[in-house]
């Protein structure tokens, strides 16, 4: 009778020993009938433990290995011994054993968000007042509405006012509305001698709400801005905002506010970059700093007045739903707060009642991402360009890329280094207004992607990349793969814009060598990830059809097509904590913004190749059926 010794091969046992993917005492500890057995844990594991599906450590799952390439499962081979004899050199992907609650964390890719500075960056506030005091732009022919609701503040009305009427922006109209004030309010107005003031004094009290609407009823500026009677504005507060407008082509935005107290000193500064997603968490747009076109569409936004708090948040979601909002980082407004008597805090809202309130306005807005149609003015022409960033060494060489767009437009570039690493100096000095979001390192460069989808809405083309790593051995020919047929030249760039310009139904460019067969390119584990969000996003329906993506992706796109996709991510348990190569629920939305594009069927995809050759298709045609890495080898090779 034959041993056990003689069933398994010494070079095996060797190799298996020295590989660094066996753990004897995790094997021994997991499967106790070795040690009941007394066998030693590589021979049991040769002889007996691969075949009943068991892993040889917790960083190497033996029937991941054997799901995600089926041809070593078809051959009957030790998935360890291929591993190691083949499977490295190939490029082939590991994963770990997946069991236990140390496997199923999840982790929210959730911007790191700082609304309240006490440590503010004058530096960038001054280099903010330079340019736009530099800026020839004057726009004092366009008439401003600015709307003042007052309660019972005849001791600081008279301040608001004035900083109004000193604005250096002179063409306004003030239109103050007394919410029947019980004080000297009316009489400290009829000291005011100045024919751009319009008094107005409700017979009941409508509230805050109620008291803007009025304001807004009788507006007949093209704009319209909001302060507070107990708050006042820097004197350049109009001017800036107006050119702040014109340069970022938006028709909403806000500027920073020093928060201070009833003794003056100031608590923070309340400002951030805008994300709809994060201002959907938690606010930091005061109204107050807010400023919208008042015209078209514009002209049907109201407060609402069922709201007893959190009026400013959900008109400000709400109109973030429909335009662009652009925030600048200029201290423009001196908030006070103080006690709680202002007209924005009459009604008392206990704690559970706001937690309510919280809870209704994030019910309200985030159907409206999906509803609420685009308003289409000069502000959803512009064109959105994400840049994730985890390699920073790579960030010069994206940079250069990025260098080929002649045209101005928004960059987003997020990333999980550290705020203060050296490469956002680089950024910043290259694109002074990039938009710079922090997030944890989760869901690798597709995580905050679906995070931003949201603010991407109002435009109507989004560029996405991403400092993509080398891979061994085929060095940055995936990078190239992917950046040069979507950025190689000024001129590639301006035709890519002007065929969507051209055509509504163009969905997506892309490289014609990375634009993947879905199916033919998908390990088994990836494709059971996109079946799960398929069947949560009513997608599964189009996964029959001959359906393709990106492997890598970059492109050019209508963000509008993900943003379900988006809204179920953000909305769900996160991302896994533990890095795959494959299989990941990251890569399963990587097929899925392929598959998303099939939610209109008469979509033609713009396929690009390394010449710079574009070639128009309709949905699953012309997509490459070569499988990933002999792409790279091949291009490697040229």
């Amino acid at each position: 009778m034959s041993s056990i010794r003689d069933l398994i091969s010494d070079h095996d046992v060797a190799l298996i020993r020295a590989s660094g993917y066996f753990d004897e005492a995790w094997y021994v500890e997991r499967y106790q009938d070795v040690k009941m057995l007394g066998m030693d844990p590589v021979e049991h594991y040769l002889w007996l433990g691969s075949r009943i599906g068991r892993s040889p450590s917790r960083n190497f799952s033996s029937p991941g290995y054997l799901s995600a390439h089926r041809d070593v499962r078809a051959a009957g081979i030790d998935p360890l011994v291929h591993y190691l004899q083949n499977g490295i050199a190939e490029g082939r992907t590991i994963y770990p054993v997946r069991d236990g609650s140390s496997s199923e964390k999840k982790l929210k890719c959730r911007r790191i968000l700082v609304r309240r500075s006490e440590n503010w960056d004058w530096a960038r506030h001054e280099q903010t007042v330079q340019m736009l005091n530099e800026l020839p732009l004057s726009r004092n022919e366009e008439k401003v509405s600015v709307i003042m609701p007052t309660y019972n503040r005849a001791d600081m009305i008279a301040a608001a006012i004035s900083s109004v009427l000193e604005q250096t922006h002179s063409n306004l109209e003030l239109i103050v509305i007394d919410d029947g004030s019980t004080d000297r309010t009316a009489e400290i107005l009829s000291e005011f001698d100045d024919p751009r003031i319009v008094f107005m004094r409700n017979k009941r009290r409508k509230g805050v709400s109620g008291a803007r609407n009025t304001g807004l009823d009788t507006a007949t500026g093209k704009w319209a801005f909001f302060l507070d009677a107990d708050n006042v504005w820097d004197c350049r507060m109009v001017e800036f905002m107006l050119k702040h407008a014109a340069v970022s082509q938006t028709s909403a935005g806000y500027c920073a506010a020093k928060v201070h107290d009833e003794n003056h000193e100031t608590k923070f500064i309340l400002y951030s970059d805008f994300d709809f997603e994060s201002c959907l968490h938690e606010n930091f747009v005061d109204l107050n700093c807010f400023f919208l076109r008042w015209s078209g569409r514009f002209r049907e936004f109201r407060f609402d007045e069922d709201l007893k708090r959190l009026v400013d948040w959900d008109l400000i979601l709400h109109v973030a739903a429909c335009t662009r909002v652009v925030g600048i980082p200029f201290v423009g407004v001196d908030y006070y707060d103080g006690p709680a008597d202002r007209i924005t805090n009459m009604e008392y809202v206990g704690r559970g009642a706001l937690q309510d309130l919280l809870k209704r306005v994030r019910e309200r807005a985030r159907p409206a991402i999906l509803k609420c149609n685009t308003i289409m003015d000069s502000s959803a022409y512009r064109v959105a360009v994400h840049l994730h960033v985890y390699h920073p060494d790579l960030v010069p060489e994206c940079l250069d890329y990025l260098g080929n767009i002649h045209f101005d437009f928004d960059l987003f570039v997020t990333s999980s280094l550290d705020e203060e690493h050296e490469v956002f100096r680089l950024i910043r000095a290259a694109h002074p207004r990039a938009r710079i979001f922090y997030y944890p390192n989760a869901g690798a460069d597709i995580g905050p992607f679906m995070e931003l989808i949201s603010t991407f809405k109002p435009y109507r083309l989004l560029l996405k990349i991403h400092t993509k790593r080398d891979v061994d051995p085929w060095g940055n020919a995936w990078r190239r793969g992917l950046l040069d047929p979507i950025l190689g030249s000024a001129g590639l760039v301006d035709e890519i814009v002007a065929r969507f310009q051209a055509d509504e139904q163009l969905a997506m460019a892309c490289s014609s060598e990375f634009y993947k067969h879905g199916v033919r390119n998908s390990i088994p584990a990836s494709l059971d990830q996109l079946h799960g969000i398929a069947r949560e996003t009513n997608l599964h329906e189009h996964q029959d059809k001959d359906w393709a993506f990106v492997a890598g992706t970059m492109f050019w796109v209508r963000p509008q097509l993900f943003l379900r996709l988006a809204t179920h991510m953000c909305q769900g348990e996160g991302y896994s904590t533990q890095f795959l190569r494959d299989g990941a629920i990251e890569h399963g939305l990587e097929r899925a913004l392929g598959l998303a594009l099939w939610q209109q069927q008469d979509n033609r995809v713009a396929l690009v190749t390394m010449d710079g050759e574009i070639n128009e298709v309709g949905l699953g045609i012309g997509c490459s059926m070569e499988g990933v890495s002999q792409t790279m080898k091949r291009l490697h090779a040229q």
